[in-house]
Order: structure tokens, then sequence, then C-alpha cells
């Protein structure tokens, strides 16, 4: 049976000079720090404490952050550019795969040349050879 990792939600705002965090779901979580890496850090420590988790679970903790800095108009900006730069990392990632795939059934099944598939495909000849070589094992 899958185990699924919660993913916990925090919200961050800022007061003064400090960044505040709060995690809804667990009673007591709640950290500050200076700086947003630091508080990555102290929200790692209090989900593992207040969700009884071991701490070699720290690093792979899914983390949701909700920012928010006073002004929703910048919140909403900046929650939007993140949905977005998630979205492009899986779509580089998807392409990456298809890519891969692509120059191998173009080169080695169909029986282009490289330079064809590289056409074919929008990258270098030099990055289908790399992609179609066989791998040392």
């Amino acid at each position: 049976m899958n185990h699924v990792e919660p993913v916990y939600r925090v919200v961050v705002t800022r007061e003064d000079d400090h960044w505040l965090a709060d995690v809804p779901d667990l009673a007591g979580a709640h950290t500050f720090a200076r700086t947003l890496p630091a508080l990555d850090q102290a929200v790692r420590e209090v989900v593992v404490l207040a969700a009884d988790r071991p701490d070699e679970d720290m690093p792979t903790l899914e983390l949701a952050f909700e920012y928010h800095t006073g002004d929703q108009v910048l919140d909403a900006v900046a929650a939007e550019v993140r949905v977005l730069r998630e979205q492009a990392e899986v779509a580089k990632h998807a392409a990456v795969e298809r890519t891969h795939d692509a120059a191998v059934q173009l080169v080695n099944e169909f029986g282009l040349s490289v330079r064809d598939a590289a056409a074919i495909l929008g990258i270098s000849p030099q990055r289908v050879s790399q992609l179609t070589a066989p791998r040392a094992s």
C-alpha cells in the first residue's frame, strides 16, 4: 500500500523585521525568523516536533508556503509566479523525456540522420547524438 506524505500548509506573514509562520493543521506549530531561508528551516523543525516525526524527515517534508506581505496584489502576483514556475519545471522535465524518446525513435527506429532528427526536434545534432548514443553499462 502506498503511503502518501502529507503536504503541510504554512502561512507566512511579515511583522516588523521578522517573518512569522503558522502551520494551521498542526496545533502549536508556530515559529519565526529574520529571513525566509532561516524560516524554512525553523518551520521544518517545528513540523517535525508538532507532528511527532523523526528528525530525518526534515529535509523531505512537503511544505506549501502561502506568503502574506501585507499587499494583496503583490501576494497574488507572487503566488501566480510560483505556480507558473512549477508548471514550467514540470513541462521542462516532460520535454526532456519526450525529446529523448523522439530522438531515439527518429534515428534508431526510423533511420533518419542525426541532422534531420535535430531539425525536426529543434535541437542541435550534437544533442541528438548524445541522446541516441548507446548507454554504457
